[in-house]
């Protein structure tokens, strides 16, 4: 075998190139190693500063690490058209650390970013508008308003979701839309308080009604007549 500093160099590096290293895990054996297998394991590994990581999942059942939507997605899906979706409480980079309080409390109200790991072309901002149990254990439904981005959601792909602005303790608020017209509106907002509400109709108006704070994460509106509309909570 000639010495190594007597080979070509290879310009560009590709993704089918190869070298040579010991496997840790067989005994150090020699094993050949393509470029593609350690951007995938250093990407994988990387990107401390990100909070979370999840592979977009289309298929339905729970899976640890994973976003979905309930009752399955489409193998691609706009990132501006969602508007809620699911998650793990595990993500793959902390598969036995439970991140519910971070869900639920942290991202609440804020701003978030979306990126796909290996394309930030993919991008999108939201505002982390309530996150409560899917139903299934160890999941969160996290309903959200697209603020801003390009690009979309990719079956098999890896997603970092950041903390982008926090919200705060004095800029807590949430937003809640009624699109069925009701004469009762029942909101989970999540708050931690007894929020000023103000609400207005599709039409522009605002509404008057009766407030029933079930508690500090809870209120019932009811009104005279059924209408759809928004509610604002601050």
């Amino acid at each position: 075998m000639a010495r190594i500093s007597t080979y070509k160099k290879t310009v560009p590096v590709v993704a089918a190139d190869k070298w040579i290293g010991s496997d840790s895990q067989n005994q150090m054996r020699t094993r050949n190693f393509t470029a593609q297998d350690v951007a995938d394991f250093i990407n994988k590994k990387g990107g401390e500063d990100q909070d979370l990581r999840y592979t977009y999942k289309e298929t339905t059942g729970y899976e640890t690490g994973t976003l979905s939507f309930t009752g399955g997605g489409p193998y691609s899906k706009p990132l501006n058209t969602i508007t809620t979706f699911n998650i793990s409480s595990y993500d793959l980079r902390s598969p036995v650390l439970d991140l519910g309080d971070w869900i639920t409390k942290a991202l609440l109200n804020s701003d978030v970013l979306l990126t796909q790991c290996d394309d930030l072309n993919n991008w999108a901002i939201y505002s982390w508008d309530s996150a409560v149990s899917s139903g299934v254990k160890e999941e969160y439904q996290i309903d959200l308003s697209f603020r801003a981005g390009y690009g979309s959601l990719t079956a098999g792909e890896d997603y970092f979701i950041s903390l982008l602005s926090y919200a705060g303790e004095g800029d807590l608020h949430f937003t809640y839309v009624q699109g069925v017209p009701s004469t009762s509106w029942s909101i989970q907002h999540n708050l931690g308080k007894f929020p000023s509400i103000t609400v207005i109709d599709s039409a522009g108006t605002v509404v008057t009604g009766q407030y029933t704070y079930n508690d500090i994460n809870n209120v019932t509106l009811t009104f005279s007549a059924p209408f759809a509309g928004t509610a604002y909570l601050n």
